[in-house]
């Protein structure tokens, strides 16, 4: 059985016309850790940690969701072997320049790489102009802030360098990372999209019964709740509440979520996925976490990646949220994110900010004291004095 992963551990964007240059998004803890917060992460190797926790926080239109789109894209590319229509990066590349596009990960016999891809548009259609692949070895005595210097390493493979009948083979929007994942033997991180779910109410269960301990976690007046297939391969569902003899049969959602809540529908729906990143130690990404639920639901996806007898195969949780409360339940600043804009999409680590440490994450957040993490007064005494003209008949 072949035992040798590979990890991701940061993505850096460069010349995106919506972004800020260099933007960077990256699991590798830059804080100490300790004993108190361990469970949080997971160690690679020596000195280097990665958060099994990362939220990006922000207010409307702060790029929340592109960051989100970015990350998942360029890793359904990398270890999904994708091509690039048929990720998310279609809907995040823009403008006519090139853009590049940094990814690194660790491999578990010790190897560090950096897959750096260049996007070009041709025609109407983005495709791959450049890509190389670098390695170099993962040393205990390198310091933090040399892992993802590259200078100097050893090309591993570069796009250009192909003999023809490899390139032949190659499609332009396929990227030549396969061959890594294919060479090495790697095992890639499973890769879990919820993105879909974020605004659509919808619910999906691979089993013919939800779990009772979900139900009752969720809507304890639920008796069961059973997901089948009718003899035209149809979704049939069969809900029942307790306390009612009736029970409610039928091949459309709309019914059945007449009477489920969307909350339960959609936690049942992201439990599965969560389960599957739990079981694999993948990736799971939900945007606007706290959509449709309330506090304990959100929390209980959260602990499930600090609880080491839960989490024992180190599965990552990616999650954006307008809400800035759930930041106090984060024990550590390089688990969040905090987007910005003013021009550019800003992204920058919470740890980062030079903030005393002695005010609560949500505190700061609210107050503003970030710069362009809440609204702005004169804009929102603006529509306080235009409602009024509104109502009024002015």
């Amino acid at each position: 059985m072949n035992n040798k992963k590979i990890v991701f551990l940061k993505m850096v964007v460069k010349n995106h016309p919506l972004l800020q240059e260099n933007l960077e998004f990256s699991l590798v803890a830059d804080q100490r850790v300790t004993t108190e917060d361990a469970d949080d992460l997971t160690n690679l190797y020596g000195r280097v940690w990665i958060n099994n926790i990362t939220t990006i926080v922000g207010r409307n239109a702060t790029g929340k969701t592109t960051t989100m789109q970015f990350l998942l894209g360029i890793l359904e590319l990398l270890l999904q072997n994708k091509s690039i229509n048929q990720t998310r990066l279609g809907r995040v590349l823009y403008g006519d320049e090139p853009i590049t596009v940094d990814t690194y990960f660790y491999g578990s016999n010790n190897a560090l790489y950096m897959d750096e891809v260049i996007f070009e548009k041709v025609e109407d259609n983005w495709l791959i102009g450049q890509e190389t692949i670098y390695v170099k070895k993962a040393l205990t005595s390198t310091a933090k802030k040399e892992i993802f210097n590259f200078d100097g390493a050893r090309v591993w493979e570069d796009r250009e360098q192909l003999d023809d009948k490899l390139k032949s083979v190659l499609a332009p929007d396929d990227s030549i990372f396969r061959m890594l994942l294919a060479r090495e033997k790697y095992q890639a991180q499973g890769i879990f999209d919820t993105l879909l779910f974020t605004n659509v109410n919808a619910l999906f269960y691979n089993g013919a019964h939800v779990p009772q301990e979900i139900l009752a976690f969720l809507d304890p007046s639920v008796e069961y709740l059973e997901i089948g297939q009718s003899d035209s391969g149809q979704s049939f569902y069969r809900l029942k509440f307790k306390n009612n003899s009736k029970e409610i049969t039928d091949s459309n959602f709309a019914t059945i979520e007449y009477y489920l809540s969307s909350g339960t529908a959609k936690a049942i729906t992201m439990y599965q996925q969560v389960l599957r990143a739990l079981q694999t130690g993948g990736i799971v990404f939900i945007d606007e976490l706290e959509n449709h639920f309330n506090q304990a639901i959100v929390r209980s996806f959260i602990q499930y990646f600090t609880d080491p007898t839960i989490n024992k195969k180190r599965a990552v949780l990616i999650f954006s949220t307008h809400y800035s409360m759930l930041l106090d339940d984060l024990n550590r600043g390089d688990q969040i994110y905090v987007a910005r804009r003013n021009v550019n999409i800003d992204l920058t680590r919470y740890s980062d900010f030079d903030v005393r440490q002695d005010i609560q994450k949500s505190e700061v957040f609210d107050a503003d004291i970030l710069k362009g993490t809440s609204p702005d007064y004169k804009a929102f005494m603006a529509l306080v004095k235009a409602t009024k003209e509104v109502i009024n008949g002015e």
